[in-house]
């Protein structure tokens, strides 16, 4: 009883010094100072000033909804907590789905994700709380990287985290050394794959199911049927497939693709976003080596991943993206708005069910040189692609759509496709807003 009378006057004791915490001074007379040193010192020997809540409050700028968006905040926007404490996102009460990123795998995180919806041109107030680890939520993971080795007896092999491949790495096509012939990304809508060889291309796997499916692919026969997930929906061929890179120099293309060290890396995943990095040494960067990467990104939601390309170029050079062009749809070139254009086709080009698929890459307007398409002839053959200028900074962030109908209904209407696209485009540009207010300061008892 004694004690938790002391332990009552205490919090009090803190709670009211707290908030009347700008009378505590050292400019103060020294009986005050004294007082209120006293004070503090009975508080803090066994409880803590913290920074327990901060308010988050959202603005969208944009007349169009948005619903189950994912935001990312830096941790350096956020108050500094104690080391052993993580974040926490509430609205009215209730848990919000969040995700924290280590970027660089130092085993810190540098921002937090959270999923959100707001109206066109709505507000909104979150509440942000600081907790234990072990007081931290589990949230069902919806996206994946994975890369393993091709397996022999119907079981997915062990998943690998990282792998360094040489030069000249041919495997077979028909008897490939990985299971999907290199890593998978995937969300709850959509996932691709890169060919982690000398071709470094890219392919789409259109997914029926929201579950992470990557671990079956490749173990429960051919990915060229349907299957209980979905399947594969894209003929590559020799093409730059699903926004595969190249590099133009007067006027021929070369394909960016081998590199005398190639490693991937799985960067993280989650519930709300996945990413993997492809660093190459000695790429061969047109006529010239260079060092560079990829990184990929797929958040929730979404119908497209997000690659940021690191390559020296030189003033002669052009990146090229490309699109796996084998047939007669219509190829549309659009500016979005202030910051990206488009260069998209929509048809009945889902391979193996003649099903309508949109794709299309999203890029930085301001890089934009021109686009064309090859023929079945050329050096990288059957592809439509963008030509985008070189600069001072080595760094350009493209984006890339799949958006299939046996996905998403409603992608059975090339109108409704292109508002899809429309409405992404308008959403990148212009991020939802964010304000972060000063802490409230709690107290945390030892």
């Amino acid at each position: 009883m004694i004690s938790t009378a002391v332990s009552f006057f205490r919090n009090v004791i803190c709670e009211t010094i707290l908030m009347h915490k700008k009378s505590i001074r050292l400019s103060y007379p020294a009986t005050n100072k004294i007082v209120s040193m006293s004070l503090l010192a009975f508080c803090f020997a066994s409880t803590k000033a913290f920074a327990n809540e901060q308010i988050i409050i959202l603005k969208n700028t944009l007349p169009i909804e948005r619903t189950n968006e994912v935001i990312e905040i830096p941790r350096k926007e956020l108050s500094q907590s104690l080391s052993q404490y993580l974040p926490v996102v509430r609205r009215q009460g209730s848990l919000l789905n969040s995700q924290l990123i280590d970027e660089n795998r130092d085993g810190k995180w540098d921002k937090i994700l959270i999923e959100i919806s707001l109206q066109p041109f709505g507000r909104d107030t979150l509440m942000l709380q600081w907790v234990s680890e072990k007081e931290l939520p589990l949230f069902v993971n919806l996206t994946n990287v994975r890369l393993s080795l091709r397996s022999t007896n119907n079981t997915p092999s062990p998943e690998i985290e990282t792998y360094t491949r040489q030069r000249n790495f041919r495997p077979s096509v028909a008897v490939p050394f990985f299971q999907m012939e290199g890593p998978g990304i995937e969300n709850d809508k959509v996932a691709f794959r890169s060919f982690f060889d000398f071709r470094n291309g890219k392919d789409i796997y259109g997914k029926v199911k929201t579950e992470p499916v990557l671990e079956q692919i490749g173990v429960d026969g051919s990915w060229h049927k349907m299957h209980s997930w979905g399947m594969d929906i894209l003929k590559v061929g020799q093409s730059l497939g699903a926004g595969g890179l190249a590099i133009k120099e007067d006027d021929l293309l070369y394909r960016l693709g081998d590199a005398d060290t190639a490693i991937f890396t799985t960067l993280y995943e989650g519930p709300l976003q996945a990413a993997f990095r492809l660093d190459f040494y000695n790429w061969d960067v047109g006529t010239t080596k260079q060092n560079g990467s990829e990184t990929i990104i797929l958040t929730k939601g979404q119908y497209y991943y997000q690659n940021k390309i690191n390559v020296p170029l030189q003033m002669f050079q052009q990146l090229i993206c490309g699109i796996a062009d084998f047939g007669s749809n219509e190829l549309e070139f659009k500016k979005h708005n202030h910051k990206f254009s488009s260069l998209s086709t929509y048809g009945p080009q889902a391979e193996g069910t003649a099903t309508n698929l949109g794709l299309a890459i999203l890029f930085p307007s301001k890089r934009y040189l021109s686009n064309a398409t090859t023929t079945s002839t050329d050096s990288i053959p059957n592809t439509t692609y963008v030509a985008l200028k070189a600069s001072n900074k080595n760094e350009i962030t493209i984006f890339f759509f799949a958006c299939w109908e046996k996905s998403d209904r409603r992608f059975e209407a090339g109108k409704a496709y292109a508002l899809y696209l429309q409405q992404e485009a308008d959403k990148i540009a212009n991020p939802v807003q964010t304000i972060i207010q000063r802490s409230r300061m709690t107290m945390r008892h030892n």
